[in-house]
């Protein structure tokens, strides 16, 4: 099978496309309405949750509005279930049984 890539394959008849020349508006035409303007890129910050060991991302849009990954519901799951940091364990703690 050849290479997409093939210099010796004939080039192929849609490529390059020609490109349209913008036809110029009659004098007495309506000005288009202006496109309205889309609200810019949301901010984005990044946290530490130290008592979850995560990074918590959070996205505010134009109106304050936080969004967060993992979504609150997350963390609170993650509260409630004992989830620890990753690192060593405290000195004295009992590490579990290996799962067989």
């Amino acid at each position: 099978m050849p290479h997409i890539l093939d210099p010796s394959m004939p080039p192929s008849p849609a490529w390059p496309r020609p490109v349209a020349e913008p036809t110029p508006s009659p004098p007495d035409a309506p000005a288009a309405a202006a496109p309205t303007a889309l609200p810019g890129p949301p901010a984005m910050s990044l946290r530490l949750d130290p008592a979850l060991g995560l990074v918590v991302i959070e996205f505010r849009d134009q109106t304050g509005h936080v969004e967060s990954l993992p979504t609150q519901r997350e963390l609170d799951a993650y509260r409630r279930g004992g989830a620890t940091p990753p690192g060593p364990p405290e000195a004295g703690a009992v590490a579990a049984p290996a799962p067989e």
